[in-house]
């Protein structure tokens, strides 16, 4: 049909940082399943990169309709002129997603990425072709195929617009696609164009055919049906190998008359953005359709909730084999990406005056706002979501609570440095999702919009100290876990930084394994900004870690540090060869050497009575090794005092040590 269509190729030898080239195979779809060339399942785990290849006005803080992809282009244009925006558009792209970002993706364990374009990229008018999107997406896959990631292609904005949202680029009052049938010509030409250039590409996943169609001008499903196949068609005359992704109408959810099947190689998608964490049947109307037809599901979006929500709906869609794709990867300022972009000053000036609420920037000013926040883009200077990440990837995630960070005690900590988990693992707050996202009882799980991405009510602080956050907002039984680090057993000092405007604030602190509790009464400080320290009072944490909780007996505080001071009653001597730490432990210690040791040498355990527990070998230039607890046998050892004695060459040294479960 398109045979007309004339393009040049180049093949080019693929060089990787990485040094490998992951091997593949085309996916396709058997039954229920996405599979690979062997017929092994293949679960699609991944991230769209909106704002890529079509900005997105509220991913900028854009208002309205002037936030449409062509919209935010043509302002721009109006700022710097059209060769600096190309310039600025340029080093955007190319920051965006670098290899570093896919390292990243499959470094924490997912393997796919949906890629939204805009049609211009290909075929910026009827019959007219270009190579921008090839140029930019070719190099997303090298890195793709180096690290073993596969890639969907997503038309998020068709000739026309299938809907009249500014992310479809539409002027807000007509959906083309629908009402002129050159526009659908036109984006199944784009499709040949696409599938004719990628048919051996075996990291492309398959075509996302039409993001999010929201019929209107009298165009009725079964027309939508046929346009798929129109566009199916047309892709099929060059590729077979790829599969076909359909959404349903209504933002991607109604499959009516969208069904049965009408490909040997397709898969359904929809998307999911509103309902609580625990409601789970409304899953059935996809599921059944799946069984009904034997065919896959893929979650082409779902996301910016908490990471509770997404932790929770991910266990929905693997326990129903249902592939996803989390929305979105980076965005500027938000906690609910994977990667949080840090705006730019002169950026946000920018923004102002768009928005109404700042004046014109110079030439100057726009040209140094606009390459700030294409250098924002960078992976090194993004901020990576730990918390959502592992709410993703971690099927421990709702089972027990990790560490955010390293904490160590003697030190103070920042409060919102809270361990990770879901509400009631690793904190406990009376908001933790969005039940109703775009409904009359929609609500932040996060008052203050800032740092982490839980239940937990982050705000910045007037107190720029550590982080520069705390937590607000926080009401009577909500609570917090925190892990650390005890450098030595005995009793430290606790006291707490907070601030509010009532002095009936009690916070109550508690460590896991140990009996008790302790009390801190909070201060009226005249304001929920003015800052000072509690009172102290005394805590007793065992050397190595500990899990302490902190709970609001009475609410109407915020939280920004929390002091812990100690002094070590057995300091190390002045002169020392070898040391244990902790000491006494709960499940293993360390042993240091503060010299190399040139030659091999052997670590035993003694029990009391002079009966060999473990023998530990210690390699030349070693400078520790660890005793996990254990005796030759690989049980564990009972509490009570150890002898160590560490031989090198003719050189013994012998220490005593506490094992306490």
């Amino acid at each position: 049909m398109f045979q007309f269509l004339y393009r040049l190729r180049l093949i080019l030898p693929l060089i990787f940082l990485s040094g490998y080239i992951h091997s593949s195979g085309f996916l396709r779809t058997d039954g229920r399943s996405i599979v690979d060339e062997n017929g092994n399942p293949v679960l699609l785990r991944g991230f769209g990169l909106g704002g890529w290849l079509v900005q997105e006005g509220y991913m900028w803080n854009i208002h309205g309709f002037f936030g449409s992809p062509s919209n935010i282009e043509n302002e721009i244009i109006n700022l710097v002129g059209t060769e600096n925006t190309a310039a600025f558009y340029q080093v955007y792209y190319e920051n965006y997603i670098t290899e570093a970002d896919v390292a990243f993706i499959a470094a924490n364990g997912f393997n796919a990425i949906r890629v939204p374009f805009h049609y211009k990229f290909f075929s910026p008018a009827p019959g007219e072709y270009v190579q921008d999107g090839f140029n930019l997406i070719d190099q997303l896959l090298e890195w793709c195929a180096a690290y073993g990631v596969y890639l969907i292609l997503d038309m998020h904005c068709a000739p026309g617009a299938q809907n009249t949202n500014d992310f479809s680029d539409s002027d807000g009052n007509v959906a083309g696609l629908w009402i002129q049938q050159s526009y659908r010509n036109w984006a199944s030409a784009v499709w040949w164009y696409i599938a004719d250039y990628y048919v051996d590409e075996e990291w492309i996943a398959g075509y996302d055919l039409l993001n999010e169609p929201v019929l209107s001008g009298g165009f009725i499903s079964s027309q939508l049906r046929q346009f798929y196949i129109q566009m199916t068609n047309t892709i099929r005359d060059v590729d077979t190998n790829h599969i076909i992704f359909i959404e349903g109408n209504w933002y991607g959810n109604d499959f009516t008359n969208l069904t049965p099947p009408f490909d040997n190689n397709m898969a359904y998608s929809f998307h999911h953005y509103v309902g609580p964490s625990q409601q789970t049947s409304w899953i059935g109307q996809y599921t059944s359709m799946s069984q009904t037809y034997n065919i896959p599901l893929w979650v082409g979006e779902f996301g910016e909730n908490s990471n509770h929500w997404a932790h929770k709906k991910v266990r929905l869609f693997e326990n129903n084999d249902v592939s996803w794709s989390l929305w979105n990867y980076k965005h500027n300022g938000s906690i609910t990406s994977a990667m949080r972009v840090e705006v730019p000053q002169g950026f946000e000036a920018i923004v102002n005056y768009w928005n109404g609420s700042g004046q014109a920037p110079s030439y100057e000013q726009a040209m140094t706002g606009l390459m700030d926040l294409a250098d924002a883009y960078l992976f090194e200077n993004c901020v990576a979501n730990k918390g959502l990440v592992a709410a993703l990837s971690d099927s421990d995630y709702d089972g027990f609570s990790k560490p955010f960070t390293d904490l160590t005690v003697p030190n103070t900590i920042e409060a919102v440095d809270y361990d990770i988990g879901t509400n009631g693992v690793a904190y406990n707050d009376e908001i933790y999702e969005d039940p109703d996202k775009f409904g009359s009882n929609s609500e932040s799980w996060n008052n203050g919009w800032a740092y982490r991405n839980d239940g937990v009510d982050i705000e910045y602080s007037s107190d720029l100290s550590g982080h520069g956050y705390n937590i607000g907002w926080i009401d009577t039984g909500e609570w917090l876990k925190y892990t650390v680090q005890a450098e030595f057993t005995g009793t430290y000092q606790f006291s707490f930084k907070t601030s509010a405007q009532n002095d009936n604030g009690k916070i109550l602190i508690s460590v896991q394994g140990q009996t008790g509790s302790v009390n801190f009464q909070v201060p009226n400080t005249g304001g929920y900004q003015n800052w000072d320290w509690t009172d102290t009072a005394s805590v007793y944490l065992s050397g190595g870690e500990n899990v302490i909780r902190l709970q609001a007996l009475n609410g109407g505080f915020n939280l920004k540090s929390i002091k812990i001071e100690g002094t070590n009653p057995n300091p190390l001597p002045e002169n020392y060869s070898i040391w244990n730490f902790p000491n006494p432990f709960n499940t293993q210690t360390t042993f240091y050497f503060s010299d190399n040791i040139e030659s091999d040498g052997q670590l035993t355990i003694y029990d009391n009575s002079g009966h060999v527990v473990q023998n530990i070998v210690i390699e030349q230039n070693q400078s520790s090794v660890t005793w996990d607890g254990k005796d030759r046998y690989g049980l564990a050892a009972g509490s009570g005092i150890y002898i160590y004695q560490v031989k090198f060459d003719q050189q013994k040294i012998a220490g005593k040590m506490t094992l306490i479960r």
